[in-house]
C-alpha cells in the first residue's frame, strides 16, 4: 500500500488514529519478485526432504506442493488421540462454493490409538495405525474407510460407509460396514456385525500422517534460506522490528517474501495480506493482545513459517472462512500451542512437533496436524478440499 494511501484510510476510518503502520509497499508496482508477475504460492528454497525425495540437495519448492502433501486430511495426530469431548469433521471445496454442511471428504487419522469418550463423526475416512487400536465408550459414525491397526472395542455401535479394515478383535454392541469388512484369521468378533461382506486376512494399517524423521517439513531451511533473500527492503521493513512493539500495530504485506526474527508486543497486531505472501519468523510468535490475520484482496493467500511456537492469550482471527485453503500455518516448535474458544481461525496448521491445547468449544475451518490434540471441549472442523489444489499454479 502506497503510504500516502495508508495515512489517508487510516484518516478516514478514524479507528486507525493509534495503530502504528509497521511498514508500507514504497515501491508500489505490485510486482517486486519474479514470481508475483504469475500466479500460485511462493516459490523458497528448500532441502529436498521436504517434498518427500530424501535427497539432501537443495531444491526451489513452490509452498503450494508443501501444503498439497502436508494438508491431505482434516485431522492427523502423530502421536495417540485421546478426547473425552465430540469431534465432528465435514468438507466443502472452496473453489466451487462457501461452506456446507455435510461434506464426505474430511478424513481423519493417527500414528497412535485412538480413544473416545464422546460421540465422533467423521466427514470421509478414519485411520488409526496404532496397535492399540480404538478404545470407544460412544458412537462413531464414519462417513467413509476405516482402518484400525489393533482391536476394535468397547461395547458401543460403529459405522463405516465404506469398507472396514481392523487388525485385531472387535468387540462391539454392533458394527455396520457398508462395503466389506477385512479382519485376521485370528480375530474374534463380537457384537452385531452387518457387513456387505466378511473377509479373513492380514491386515496392516499405514501409518496415515508423514511423522517420520525424513518425512517432517524442514520448516527451519525455509525460514534460514530466506534471511537474506526476501523483500523487506521494499517495505523499509527491519528483521527485528516486531520484537517488544508497544501500541497496536499493523504490518501491510504485498506479494513477497518477508523475514522477521520473532514477533512480540503488547498491542493488537493486524497482519494485512494483499498478495502471494511468505512471511518467515526465526523465533516465537508470543501474543498478548489480538493477533488478525487479514486475506484482503481476492487474490491473497499466506505461507506463514515459524521456528518457534505460536501462544496467545487473546484471540487470534485468521483467514477466511469461505476459502480456508488460502492461509497456512507451519510452526517448527515443540512447546505447546494454545487456543481458545474465542479465536477464529480460517487456516491449515502444522505443528508436527508441538501439541495443541484446544481451551474451549472450536469451530476450525481448514486443517490439523499436530504431534498431539488435547481439547477440553466439542472441535469441529470443516476440511476445505481446495487446499489439495494449491498446486495447480506453481511454476515447477
Amino acid at each position: 500500500m502506497n503510504p500516502r494511501r495508508a495515512i489517508l484510510a487510516c484518516v478516514a476510518l478514524a479507528a486507525c488514529q493509534h495503530t502504528d503502520i509497521v511498514a508500507a509497499d514504497r515501491v508500489g508496482d505490485g510486482g517486486v519478485a519474479p514470481y508475483c508477475q504469475g500466479s500460485g504460492p511462493p516459490v523458497l528454497v528448500g532441502d529436498g526432504i521436504t517434498v518427500g525425495d530424501a535427497d539432501g540437495a537443495p531444491d526451489n519448492v513452490c509452498t503450494g506442493t508443501v501444503a498439497v502433501r502436508t494438508f491431505v486430511r482434516a485431522l492427523c495426530t502423530c502421536e495417540d488421540y485421546v478426547t473425552s469431548t465430540r469431534l465432528t469433521t465435514d468438507s466443502f471445496d472452496s473453489a466451487v462454493a462457501p461452506y456446507t454442511a455435510g461434506g464426505t471428504s474430511a478424513p481423519v487419522g493417527t500414528d497412535g490409538l485412538l480413544m473416545s469418550s464422546d460421540v465422533l463423526t467423521i466427514g470421509g475416512d478414519l485411520a488409526v495405525a496404532g496397535a492399540g487400536g480404538i478404545g470407544a465408550l460412544a458412537a462413531i459414525d464414519v462417513r467413509g474407510d476405516l482402518a484400525v491397526g489393533g482391536p476394535l472395542g468397547t461395547g458401543v455401535a460403529i459405522t463405516a460407509g465404506g469398507d472396514a479394515h481392523v487388525a485385531g478383535n472387535i468387540n462391539l454392541a454392533s458394527l455396520t460396514v457398508a462395503g466389506t469388512l477385512t479382519v485376521p484369521d485370528t480375530a474374534t468378533l463380537t457384537g452385531a456385525i452387518t457387513a456387505g461382506a466378511t473377509v479373513r486376512a492380514p491386515v496392516a494399517v499405514d501409518p496415515p500422517c508423514a511423522c517420520g524423521p525424513t518425512d517432517l517439513v524442514d520448516i527451519d531451511a525455509f525460514i534460514t534460506s530466506q534471511r537474506a533473500d526476501n523483500q523487506n527492503a521494499r517495505l523499509g521493513l527491519a528483521r527485528d522490528r516486531l520484537v517488544d512493539y508497544a501500541g497496536d500495530a499493523a504490518l501491510d504485506l504485498p506479494c513477497g517474501i518477508y523475514s522477521l526474527t520473532a514477533i512480540r508486543g503488547g498491542g493488537a497486531l493486524t497482519l494485512r495480506i494483499t498478495g502471494r505472501v511468505a512471511l518467515l519468523v526465526d523465533g516465537d510468535v508470543a501474543m498478548h493482545a489480538p493477533l488478525t490475520i487479514e486475506l484482503a484482496t481476492d487474490d491473497a493467500e499466506l505461507d506463514f513459517m515459524i521456528g518457534g511456537i505460536l501462544s496467545s492469550d487473546q484471540p487470534i482471527v485468521a483467514g477466511r472462512a469461505d476459502h480456508p485453503s488460502r492461509t497456512r500455518l507451519y510452526i517448527g516448535g515443540d512447546g505447546t500451542i494454545q487456543l481458545s474458544g474465542n479465536d477464529a481461525i480460517a487456516a491449515n496448521i502444522y505443528a508436527p512437533r508441538a501439541g495443541v491445547e484446544l481451551s474451549g468449544t472450536t469451530e476450525l475451518y481448514g486443517s490439523l496436524f499436530a504431534r498431539r490434540l488435547t481439547q477440553a471441549a466439542p472441535v469441529t472442523i470443516h476440511y476445505d478440499v481446495d487446499v489439495r489444489r494449491a498446486d495447480v499454479a506453481c511454476p515447477l
